[in-house]
């Protein structure tokens, strides 16, 4: 069995040659902290538009509800900023907008790193 420090260097590296930016490790525990200033972010409709945002509020705090036996949390950056720049008269859209829908994307770098 890998200790758990070349067991963190691996992912972190695997991660990396895949693509992501910057990769994190932190502990699967519920956000104490964070809970009530997210609750309040919603509750003020800082969400917009975006009601998903409401749903499973237990499971937004704690990881730990939403997989059951979650030890650790890995957290990876990607840059999906394109380098096309949009020149026609059409109506301008958002630059992430550009290109494939960055969740499918992200989506299947992940599934490379399971």
């Amino acid at each position: 069995m890998l200790k758990q420090t070349s067991l963190t260097h691996l992912i972190k590296s695997k991660a990396k040659d895949i693509g992501f930016e910057q990769v994190g490790i932190s502990k699967a525990v519920r956000l104490e902290k964070e809970a009530p200033r997210l609750e309040k972010w919603l509750q003020s409709g800082y969400h917009g538009k975006m009601s998903w945002m409401e749903n499973h509020f237990d499971k937004r705090i704690d990881p730990t509800e939403l997989l059951v036996g979650a030890k650790s949390i890995i957290s990876c950056t990607l840059n999906y900023y394109p380098e096309e720049v949009q020149v026609s008269d059409a109506p301008k859209i958002s630059k992430y907008a550009y290109g494939e829908d960055y969740h499918f994307v992200i989506k299947r770098k992940l599934k490379e790193l399971d």
